[in-house]
């Protein structure tokens, strides 16, 4: 008997399959992509080295802000995501510019499959 792979948002899906001798389920499992990530963060002013990671996230959806926060939490503490303002580097014109994210934003690669963020530093206890 043929088994057929049915992927619905990322999430298990059981499905049962017919035979004349009995009913057989199955678990089908969300596929996954890892894609490379350099940031930058901004410190006074101060643009720091970059660093490097890989994230992965639901293959068949689009790399968001939140999944990129979830790995800076693991990779560098809970709290550290949340310190800084996002954005990511996109194309434009014959360059590029910094397109601020929230948390639920797409990010989008700034050419081909290369995904390029700032942190920009929280000044707390600024007024403007």
């Amino acid at each position: 008997m043929e088994s057929t792979n049915i992927e619905q948002g990322g999430r298990r899906k059981i499905c049962r399959e017919m035979s004349p001798d009995r009913a057989k389920m199955c678990m089908m499992r969300p596929t996954f992509k890892k894609v490379q990530v350099v940031y930058y963060l901004s410190r006074n002013g101060h643009l720091e080295h970059p660093h490097y990671m890989e994230v992965t996230h639901l293959a068949h959806q689009q790399l968001r802000l939140k999944d990129v926060m979830e790995r800076l939490a693991v990779l560098r503490g809970k709290g550290m995501p949340s310190l800084y303002s996002w954005s990511c580097k996109r194309s434009y014109k014959n360059g590029y510019v910094w397109n601020d994210l929230s948390e639920n934003d797409v990010i989008f690669p700034s050419e081909g499959a290369e995904y390029v963020l700032k942190g920009s530093e929280l000044v707390l206890g600024c007024t403007g």
